[in-house]
């Protein structure tokens, strides 16, 4: 056997061949078919394993391994229809389990910036029409046929006259002997598939709505404590003295002791631990940026906006400028690790959007080989970037290697709120020019953001979906002590919803009708037919009542392509809206049901910053703790949200992110068609419009 494993290494290596970032070519290199020794659960039949992604059970029962983590995305189904698609097995016999992180086996575990999709595309398929070439092959070799003759249904394979039929699982221990072919199976063409743009319902339906599902919070070690951290109130502060006599007075605590984060309290139970942190006496030293507000912020990020280019002689300049606040990534789930150093080895369970990451972050820590850190990748609650640091990992590592025992660390809401990874504050300018035609000829944006960036800085191309000469971007930023990351859609949250607010401002400076404005524009045909779509589903051009008005705006980026038409009104002091049309176009959209999921979400996540939810400063630290100051939409509050998926080939672009850029500019649009005012500043005020 162990000559044959060694050829079937080799063969799927050349059978794959170039493969994509998240399935490198060193994950292959533990690929082998199945020893036909191995059993199944009750000891009978061989288990049909051909490689490190895919189980075939003797029961027909189809098991796919997962290498990225899921956040609520719906991955996790969609792969595993990739593998199902091209192995012709039925979808309830699909089963699906995560991988723990194990970059040499798995290749790149992370997600984000919507590469998901777009990186195992071709290569899960090709893992299941391997899979299926295989079945076919032991079912030919069972009947003494041509594996040519032979075509696949529903989980079997089937003879030419569709009059023999043998299942895959009385197929597992004969197809463990076949070796690999030495040349990738063909797949299937577009017009074929059963599964993929077809949808299917996703894989953790039954366990999430039953409460079966595992995340973060709810692992459970034998022997494992609690331990919650009270941080700093201000970012770069640090502890000078702790009292925690009242704290040891509350049965079930057990230590407390500082950590890099703050004040660690350790306990047997989560009630407890809470407890005890509230009784915990920190005297803080609240260093430099004890006087820090946004106010101040938003004074350096203006200060740092320098000249504009020049706009054509003759031509009818526009000013525009726009506030952008710091923003909460306010996943459902809070951040959340439990782990369990030991000497010579320490495991983990959490949800990270870097597996891979937190795994080598957790063995330069404890000095340990990288196969010595176990990270066991459990459902995530929401990411949105939040996730991809890991010091949460961080805080639980060094909890547990002082309390020698495993330790859950929760962060509570308040905590994940004021002390986040934000998406930065920032301040836009935009210049830009009409000739007497109403044609654009000039555009200058420059962009300053908050957290981590540099001053100064050239223009460069614009980046934008318009035919606009010489359209220029400036992209700079100031030092501020705020931490800032990745958030959903990462910097078109501002680059494109000022770009889309301002190309309205040139369409009505040139007399013209924003939709066709920017139709004139597009140099993109996919883009141009998504924007046209809305526009029509949006019945843009249609009378609409006093008070009400429309909004357009559209994005490209990921791969794909989005449009959004937002209908509002406004009452007295109230905005109210009615309708958000969103059309997409992410080529190949393998489920339809989480793609009009990602659309609703991106749609609420945009309706919600632009209306609602911002992160302040006062006194060098955030004030917003909950939902109640950093405001979501609520159900009362959304409009009817209508979905348009546009149906592409040639393989899926990503879906995290597009759905998200272009509904804040269409509800700022929608204002001013309803107000005749400009809006300036989000989250928007009626008050503080122009």
């Amino acid at each position: 056997m162990s000559d044959r494993k060694e050829v079937s290494r080799r063969s799927f290596i050349q059978l794959i061949g170039g493969v994509g970032a998240s399935l490198a070519l060193g994950s292959f290199s533990s690929l082998a078919c199945a020893d036909v020794t191995k059993k199944d659960k009750a000891g009978n039949t061989a288990v049909f394993e051909p490689n490190a992604f895919v189980r075939v059970d003797p029961d027909g029962s189809v098991t796919v391994t997962i290498i990225c983590p899921d956040a609520g995305q719906g991955s996790r189904t969609a792969l595993a229809m990739l593998v199902a698609e091209e192995l012709d097995v039925d979808w309830h016999k699909i089963k699906v389990v995560q991988a723990p992180a194990n970059q040499s086996l798995y290749g790149r575990q992370g997600i984000g910036g919507s590469h998901t999709i777009i990186a195992q595309y071709n290569e899960l398929r090709q893992v299941g029409a391997a899979t299926r070439y295989l079945l076919v092959a032991a079912a030919a070799k069972t009947w003494n046929v041509d594996a040519s003759t032979l075509k696949t249904s529903n989980g079997h394979v089937l003879s030419a006259d569709g009059k023999k039929s043998i299942s895959y699982g009385d197929l597992t221990a004969a197809a463990a002997t076949i070796p690999l072919p030495t040349t990738k199976p063909e797949l299937k063409k577009d017009a074929d598939f059963k599964l993929i743009g077809k949808g299917a319902t996703r894989v953790d339906n039954p366990d999430v709505v039953t409460g079966k599902a595992m995340y973060g919070l709810d692992v459970k070690v034998p022997g494992m404590l609690y331990a919650v951290i009270e941080r700093t109130p201000a970012f770069g502060a640090k502890v000078k003295s702790i009292n925690d006599t009242d704290a040891h007075q509350i049965p079930g605590v057990l230590q407390v002791f500082e950590v890099p984060s703050g004040v660690a309290v350790v306990a047997t139970n989560t009630w407890a631990a809470l407890k005890g942190r509230k009784a915990v006496k920190v005297d803080w030293d609240l260093g430099p940026n004890a006087d820090l507000d946004s106010a101040k912020i938003t004074a350096q990020l203006k200060a740092a906006v320098g000249p504009h280019k020049e706009m054509p002689a003759g031509a009818k300049v526009i000013d525009a400028t726009f506030d952008f606040p710091y923003l909460a990534h306010a996943t459902m789930e809070p951040l959340n690790a439990v782990a369990d150093v030991q000497d010579d080895h320490c495991t983990i369970w959490t949800g990270t959007q870097q597996p891979n990451g937190a795994q080598g972050q957790v063995a330069n820590m404890l000095k340990l080989p990288v196969e010595k850190v176990t990270v066991n990748v459990m459902l995530l609650g929401g990411g949105f970037g939040r996730r991809l640091s890991n010091e949460y990992v961080v805080d639980a590592v060094n909890v547990s290697k002082a309390m020698t025992k495993p330790v859950k660390v929760m962060w509570t809401r308040e905590d994940d709120m004021r002390h986040d990874n934000y998406r930065p504050a920032c301040h836009a300018s935009l210049r830009g020019a009409v000739d007497t035609s109403g044609n654009p000829v000039g555009w200058s944006h420059q962009t300053i953001t908050a957290g981590g960036g540099r001053p100064g800085g050239q223009f460069g191309g614009a980046n934008i979906a318009y035919d606009i000469p010489d359209a220029a971007m400036l992209q700079a930023g100031v030092r501020v002590a705020v931490p800032t990351g990745a958030w959903r859609s990462v910097e078109n949250t501002l680059h494109n919803v000022a770009n889309e607010c301002f190309i309205d401002e040139l369409a009505h400076a040139a007399g013209k009708d924003p939709f066709e404005f920017r139709r004139s524009l597009i140099k993109n045909d996919r883009l141009r037919n998504v924007l046209e779509t809305a526009a029509k589903k949006g019945n843009w051009g249609a009378p609409l009542a006093a008070g009400h008005g429309r909004g357009i705006a559209c994005f490209q980026g990921y791969g794909s392509y989005a449009a959004h038409v937002i209908e509002l009104s406004v009452e007295g002091k109230k905005i109210k809206l009615h309708r958000a049309v969103c059309v997409v176009d992410c080529g190949t959209a393998v489920n339809p049901k989480g793609v009009e999921a990602q659309m609703q979400g991106a749609c609420t996540d945009g309706l919600s910053t632009a209306l609602r939810a911002a992160i302040t400063i006062k006194n060098g630290g955030v004030v917003e703790g909950s939902w109640t100051d950093f405001q979501w939409m609520s159900l009362d509050a959304m409009p009817k949200v209508e979905v348009t998926i546009i149906t592409g080939t040639g393989g899926p672009g990503g879906m995290g992110e597009v759905g998200y850029p272009s509904v804040a500019p269409a509800v700022a649009n929608a204002l001013f068609s309803a107000t005749g005012k400009r809006v300036r500043k989000f989250p928007i005020s009626l008050d503080e419009m122009v």
